[in-house]
This record gives C-alpha cells, sequence and structure tokens, in this order.
C-alpha cells in the first residue's frame, strides 16, 4: 500500500468563511498539511511572545531605530560591473538558463532604493518561531515562490554545502584561490570586490567566467559576515559547479538567509529582552526581496510600479523608485482588505506569468518525467528546512496557503530535521509522494474553514486585550453634578477648615458613593496605562488612517456629517504664545477676555468635528482588520479637549468673580470631574484633515491644560498661605 502520510495537499468538503467574514458555507476545499483539528492538541499555535506588545515598542521612532541597521547584503551595481553583465550576457545567457540563474544575474542591474522604516515595520510583526509575519487580520511570509519569482533563484539543484567531488574541479578552486592572492593590492590579504573585476573582467582569462561568477555570488547573493566586502572562498565551489551546467537549489539558501536577519533584526530592536544600545546591526541576507514583497504585497505602502520590458525580470518594477508612508505601522496593520495573497497570477506588463499558474484547476499526475515548472511548485508548497551557508531555518507554508491559492486550515506541528545540513537537505529535496497534484485556478479566492477563523479571533482577542481593549467600557450611570454642587463639594474638599487626607471620603459622601468612584477610577486609570503607551501623534494617526479607510471604502454606518474648519492662525498662534511662556516660567501670566473667548471658540469647533461610529467593535475575520484604534485615539483626544475646554471655563470665571474662593473651588472641582465628562460624551471619529496641524494643536492644547493647572496651584498655595497666617 503507498504510504500518504508525507502528501502535499488533501481534499475535503468543509465549512468555509471568505476572506471579508460572512456566512459559513459547505464545499470541497484543498489544504496543505499538515493540518491540524481543535480536538486533537496538534494545532501549531501562535507563540504568546510573538504576540505580547513589547514594552518599548510604542515609544522608540523607526527613524531613530534605522540609524541603527546596516544592510550589507544590499548592495548597489556599478556600472563597471553593468558592464561586465552586457559582455558575458551575449556568451553565457543560455547556460544562464540551463542552471536557472539568468534572472538572478540580470536583476543585479538594477538599484533598489533602501527604505529602512518600511523595513523595521514590517520586521516588527515577525515571529521567529514560525518564520511567519503576525498580523492582525491574518498570517502571511516570504516564501520560495517570491524568492523564485522576484529573485530569479532557482529551487530545484544541488545543496550549496555539497563539496566538490573530482580533482579537476579542486584544480580549479585552487586556480582561483591564487588569483584571489594576485588581484589583491599591496596593502590588501584579498582581493576587493573592484580589484577582482580589475584583475578579470575583459582580458579573456581561462577563468573569467568563473570569476564573474564569483564576484555575482559573493556580493549580491551569499554575502558572509567575514567577506562582506572582499571575494570569499566559500563561493568558489558554487560557482565552478554553475560555470559548467549544474543547478543550484539557490532560493531555500537566501530564503534562509532572510529568515535568519530577520529573526535577528526583530529579537534586537523588538524582542523581550530588548536593550537600548547604540551598537550597529549588521544584517547580510539580500533585504531587498523583503521590500519588494512588500511592495508586491501591500499597495498603499508601494510607489507607482516601473513599466517592463519583454525579457526584463519582475524586479526591474521596482528600479530606482521611492515612497514615504506616514504611520508604517498602522499603515501595515490595517492592510488586511487590500493585502495581496497572489500578486504573481495578474499579468503585468510584457511581463511572462510561470506556467504553472493557469486559467483552470489542474490536476497533474506525478511521474517519472515531472516538468520542472511543476517541480518547483511541490517544492514551495511543502514544508521542508531551508540549507543555507551558514543557517537552517523552518519553511512552513501550510500556515500561509492562501498565499498559493489554497484554502487555509489549522495549521498542524511539524517536527525539526536539522541536526545537521545533510539531514535538513534530505528533507528539502525528499521525493514528492502525491500520485495526483492539485494546482487552483490563479483567480480562484481561497477561504478559510470556521474552525480556523475561530481559532484565529481567539488568538488576536487574546493580543488585542494586552494592548486596549476590544469592547468600550459602560459608560458611568452616575450622572455628572451640578455645576453649582459641584462648586460647594470642591469648596468643602480644598478648604482648611476640613482637611482630608488623599484617598479620604469627603463629607457627604455615602460609603456607597464612595465605593463607585473608587471602581470609575480605577477603569480609567488601567484605560490611561494602556493609551499612554501610544503617543499623542501615533493616537492621531492610528484615528485619521482608520476615518480615510471607511470613506474610501464606504464602510461607515452613518454618513459624514458637515465639517467644521480648524481653528484661525490667530487662534493657533495664541495658543503657541501661551506655549512658549509656559516653557519660560511665566506660569501666572493671565489672559485677556478677548483671548480667552477665541480659545474657547475654537475648542468647541473642534470638538463638535467628526462622524459617529458604531461602538460595538465588530467581530475579528480572517483578511480584515479592526478599527479599534479609532476608539481609543478618539477617547484620548476628546479627553484633552474636555481638559482644556473646563480649564477655560475656569478661567473665564475667575476672570468675573475675582479670587474668591468659589471661582477657585469650581476650577478644582472641574478638574476633578473632567473624567465623567469624557465619557458621557458621544462617541466621534476624526475628521480628514491636515495630520500635522491636528497634532500641534493637540500639543498645544495639552500645553495649555497644564499651565492652567499650574496656575491654579499656584494660587491654592497662595490661599491655603493666606488662611495659615491669620490670627
Amino acid at each position: 500500500m503507498e504510504k500518504r502520510s508525507d502528501t502535499t495537499f488533501e481534499e475535503r468538503e468543509e465549512f468555509m468563511v471568505s476572506q471579508s467574514g460572512g456566512y459559513q458555507s459547505r464545499r470541497k476545499a484543498h489544504f496543505l498539511k499538515p493540518t491540524a483539528s481543535l480536538h486533537n492538541g496538534s494545532i501549531s499555535e501562535l507563540p504568546p511572545d510573538c504576540l505580547s506588545p513589547k514594552p518599548l515598542t510604542y515609544e522608540l521612532k523607526l527613524k531613530d531605530l534605522s540609524e541603527k541597521v546596516l544592510f550589507k547584503g544590499w548592495k548597489r551595481p556599478t556600472e563597471k560591473w553593468k558592464r561586465w553583465v552586457q559582455n558575458m550576457h551575449s556568451k553565457y545567457q543560455a547556460l544562464w538558463k540551463q542552471v536557472g540563474i539568468y534572472e538572478a544575474v540580470i536583476s543585479s542591474r538594477y538599484d533598489m532604493k533602501q527604505h529602512k522604516e518600511l523595513l523595521l515595520g514590517i520586521t516588527e510583526r515577525w515571529c521567529l518561531d514560525t518564520n511567519t509575519f503576525i498580523f492582525p487580520w491574518g498570517e502571511a511570509t516570504i516564501t520560495l515562490e517570491d524568492v523564485m519569482i522576484c529573485g530569479g533563484y532557482s529551487v530545484l539543484g544541488a545543496s550549496v554545502v555539497g563539496p566538490l567531488t573530482t580533482e579537476k574541479l579542486a584544480e580549479v578552486e585552487e586556480k582561483l584561490i591564487e588569483g584571489r592572492k594576485e588581484a589583491a593590492r599591496a596593502s590588501s590579504l584579498v582581493a576587493s570586490h573592484k580589484s577582482w573585476m580589475d584583475y578579470f573582467m575583459g582580458t579573456g582569462h581561462d577563468l573569467e567566467h568563473e570569476a564573474f561568477l564569483s564576484l555575482w555570488l559573493s556580493k549580491f547573493v551569499l554575502v558572509k559576515s567575514t567577506s562582506c566586502q572582499h571575494i570569499g572562498k566559500h563561493v568558489f565551489p558554487l560557482a565552478i559547479h554553475l560555470a559548467r551546467g549544474i543547478r543550484l537549489a539557490l532560493a531555500p539558501a537566501v530564503l534562509s538567509s532572510m529568515y535568519r536577519d530577520l529573526s535577528l533584526l526583530k529579537d534586537r530592536f523588538f524582542g523581550s529582552n530588548l536593550v537600548q544600545t547604540n551598537e550597529l546591526v549588521n544584517l547580510y541576507a539580500p533585504f531587498q526581496l523583503v521590500q519588494v514583497w512588500v511592495w508586491e504585497r501591500f499597495p498603499r505602502l508601494r510607489p507607482v510600479p516601473n513599466s517592463i520590458s519583454h525579457g526584463e525580470p519582475r524586479v526591474a518594477r521596482w528600479h530606482r523608485l521611492k515612497v514615504n508612508v506616514g504611520d508604517m505601522k498602522l499603515a501595515i496593520d490595517s492592510a488586511g482588505k487590500c493585502f495581496q495573497w497572489r500578486p504573481y497570477v495578474t499579468a503585468t506588463n510584457d511581463w511572462s506569468l510561470p506556467k504553472f499558474y493557469g486559467d483552470k484547476e489542474q490536476y497533474i499526475v506525478i511521474g517519472s518525467h515531472l516538468d520542472e515548472d511543476i517541480q518547483s511548485l511541490v517544492r514551495c508548497l511543502r514544508a521542508s528546512e531551508l540549507v543555507g551557508l551558514e543557517s537552517i531555518e523552518q519553511y512552513l507554508p501550510h500556515r500561509v496557503a492562501m498565499q498559493f491559492g489554497m484554502d487555509q486550515d489549522l495549521p498542524g506541528c511539524i517536527a525539526r530535521c536539522n541536526a545537521n545540513p545533510e539531514i535538513a537537505w534530505r528533507n528539502y529535496s525528499r521525493p514528492i509522494q502525491d500520485a495526483v497534484f492539485y494546482i487552483p485556478p490563479r483567480l480562484f479566492q481561497s477561504d478559510a474553514t470556521g474552525q480556523y477563523s475561530d481559532w484565529w479571533k481567539q488568538s488576536m482577542l487574546a493580543y488585542c486585550h494586552t494592548i486596549v481593549p476590544f469592547v468600550r467600557r459602560p459608560r458611568s450611570l452616575r450622572k455628572v453634578p451640578h455645576d453649582s454642587v459641584r462648586k460647594k463639594e470642591c469648596y468643602i474638599l480644598f478648604s482648611p477648615d476640613y482637611p482630608l487626607n488623599r484617598g479620604e471620603v469627603s463629607r457627604g459622601d455615602s460609603a456607597k458613593e464612595n465605593e463607585d468612584r473608587e471602581v470609575e477610577a480605577g477603569d480609567s486609570v488601567m484605560e490611561e496605562e494602556m493609551e499612554d503607551q501610544l503617543t499623542i501623534r501615533e493616537l492621531l494617526r492610528c484615528a485619521k488612517h482608520n476615518n480615510e479607510e471607511i470613506v474610501m471604502h464606504g464602510e461607515s454606518e452613518s454618513p459624514l456629517e458637515a465639517q467644521i474648519p480648524l481653528s484661525s492662525t490667530n487662534e493657533i498662534e495664541t495658543l503657541v504664545k501661551m506655549d512658549a511662556n509656559s516653557k519660560s516660567g511665566e506660569v501666572n501670566r493671565e489672559l485677556s477676555g478677548k483671548d480667552k473667548d477665541a480659545i474657547f471658540e475654537s475648542i468647541s469647533r473642534v470638538d463638535k468635528i467628526g462622524c459617529t461610529l458604531a461602538v460595538d467593535a465588530p467581530a475579528l475575520s480572517v483578511g480584515e482588520s479592526p478599527n479599534m484604534s479609532t476608539f481609543i485615539a478618539d477617547k484620548d483626544v476628546r479627553k484633552g479637549k474636555a481638559e482644556v475646554k473646563l480649564d477655560v471655563e475656569a478661567a473665564r470665571d475667575e476672570s468675573s468673580i475675582g479670587k474668591s474662593e468659589g471661582a477657585v473651588a469650581d476650577g478644582a472641582k472641574n478638574k476633578a470631574g473632567m473624567k465623567d465628562v469624557a465619557e458621557g460624551s458621544s462617541t466621534h471619529d476624526l475628521p480628514t484633515m491636515g495630520l500635522e496641524l491636528e497634532a500641534r494643536i493637540c500639543r498645544i492644547e495639552k500645553r495649555f491644560a497644564e499651565l492652567k493647572e499650574k496656575r491654579f496651584r499656584n494660587k491654592l498655595e497662595n490661599h491655603f498661605k493666606g488662611s495659615s497666617s491669620e490670627p
């Protein structure tokens, strides 16, 4: 009986849920193995450390972190290298196609601009245990398919750690080692890239092709820390094999180095043992492929691609392009509905689709003379070990089955086979066990099973509870006291005749009222501690981005209300002056009545801007991003506006009735009742307006509130001093 345990896929009927959510429907589905069940306990769970936010993640700025990263495996082509590629192309292009490196060699002529903040933003979502990116809307990763299509590397062939097997090949290696010594400058022990080209390029040397491939491998493909600026001996056996028509599996080696460096970068900057240091992080994998992967799959993060001509590699679409994205992390986490699960199945200009992307589903009978394209696709779809020169990484495509047009089920556990490179390579190159192999239509929209959807919701719910609550807390049932009542109670609380210690119940309060106050205060403190992890700029950008997404996709449950313009320039300048004066120590400076009125009207208008959102958070589904950040950001901004609004009211009262004790008590009680006002207000969303202007106004408002609080405290202290000095 044929062994079926190591087959690539399985076919069965299941209740499926579309990527956009909705009702479940039962149909025949195709899954990558191994799959798991909720009952047998064999699910490959998401590690807790991949889901828990790290304490410094929200405080560190990607721009600051980008200055600590050096992508030493990301080399720009020189004009001399481009000429050498052109000279060797006419003579060896047929051989390059035979060994599967043609597009990879041609791609080395294109210049990719580095966007470090983009790469750091995507690395923050990397999971070291699964080698995948964990987003709120789903799981994705860089696969062998991406490296094969975007990088031009082959998934078929011999291992990169294989030795030279004959004496003749060993003699060729000795000649290359001798040539490296001769090409080295007097001050260097080994040849640099430039001196290597000067020694071999255009000389007609017997080993010029081997020398060309050695430079290509050492500079663009398999860069090592010991030879990132020089020609390394580690590439000589590979160059000799390729020059003699022996295909090498470069794709798994390249992907293994990318997984390794992504894990290193994640652990160094976003890990649980994060330590702030000025030490640079050196990465040697070809990280330009990570950036290409992001641009291929995240439309909102990419520039407008170039048009490519027939015969050009796909990476030519991104030649010398730049892009600016406001909030990288927010754009990545909210990209569920626009994420391109299969970007390579659509025709792009004159780029030729791979043969295995057909318009109809295919059932391929596995035989001894299987087409190389089908063999390559099988390697991309099955779990294995990726063997590189300095690393062995686990490849788990069954966790991201929708990237291949397959349906997604609960991912099963897979034991490691990485004791040594030989065992790992046998795992990667094992024979195909399927009798028939299924290939979905290229435009097929795959789904997830109902049990996977439920499992993902629970995993993400646990994750989101560690950052912010998914459902808003119920509003306080206790009504806000009238102004006169607040003034009277506040006077009793702060009067010298009725001194109270911190936490003591004020006169006239019952035990039940005090208990309610403590519960509400505890909830507010918990919410503020979670919200304080985000800066004001991040909160504003988060709310603004979600609002733009609602407007673009028409998902708002209520139409936008009429937008009221921002405060005038004069009003903003008044706030700026107040901020400057507060920094210089002029805490007790009095505002004119005209300035107070202008500020009060400005805050009132800004507070009215917004559109109504649903209070309850929508259910999380695969491919759909929760817009919960809008509630947190909006609540923070409304709370700040309520503070400033109440402080201006207190200032107006002080100017009208003088320095009476009632006015002092009123100002204190207004500040004490600020949280109740914020919690009782209706839910608003921020309008789509100038982000930087909003952030500036919000910072000034916050500073104005601090200024008023300092002035009130000074007056209160003077009042107490005056009372104590009386006989």
